[in-house]
């Protein structure tokens, strides 16, 4: 991950919350004005460098089963099982809690919960996304922050996704591999067939 990128980038996003938070919770804005602060600083996150060490160390049963079977042909999703529309009002709603948030705050909840990932297969992600909007996430009033981080179980239970354990190394060969396969087909040349 680029830390000087995420340092930059955190900074805009650290003061966009610090002047528009007042606005968003006492100015009586209506849930389609506050879903709109709430998507554009999700939308802010979606554009925070990444890198495998935002990746969860799971991946879905059936991604695992199909990089075993088919490796050359599978295809794997980063999934965020935190929704970048929830994380905007999840810092919102943090900002609020803690009375002020830091450019530091931002960047420990970025990488420990907003930015973090799994592998699941593409059909996967498009079966959980219905489950991760705000409307259809159980919480109580007042009660979104600490029910926020049962969204991905909520999510996944729902979706039908068992997660399992995956590490790293094998995820930076699964990325080698891939990497391999598009240059050869770039090239024209024969696809590898194992990793070297």
């Amino acid at each position: 991950m680029n830390h000087e990128l995420l340092d930059e980038r955190i900074l805009v996003l650290h003061q966009i919350i610090e002047s528009t938070s007042e606005f968003y919770f006492n100015s009586g804005l209506n849930e389609g004005q506050t879903g709109l602060y709430d998507t554009i600083i999700g939308a802010a996150l979606w554009y925070l460098p990444s890198g495998t060490e935002l990746f969860s160390g799971k991946i879905s049963e059936s991604a695992l089963e199909s990089l075993e079977n088919n490796p050359l042909t599978t295809k794997l999703v980063e999934e965020h099982s935190f929704p970048r529309k929830i994380g905007g009002k999840y810092l919102y709603e943090l900002h609020r809690a803690l009375g002020k948030l830091t450019k530091d705050d931002i960047i420990e909840v970025y990488k420990e919960k907003l930015g973090k990932f799994n592998l699941v297969l593409k059909e996967e992600n498009d079966a959980l996304k219905k489950y991760q909007k705000l409307e259809n996430i159980p919480y109580e009033e007042g009660g979104f922050l600490n029910s926020v981080s049962d969204i991905e179980l909520y999510a996944y239970r729902k979706a039908n996704i068992q997660l399992l354990d995956f590490s790293l190394e094998r995820y930076k060969e699964f990325k080698k591999m891939q990497s391999k396969i598009n240059n050869s087909k770039r090239l024209g040349s024969k696809i590898p067939m194992l990793l070297d």
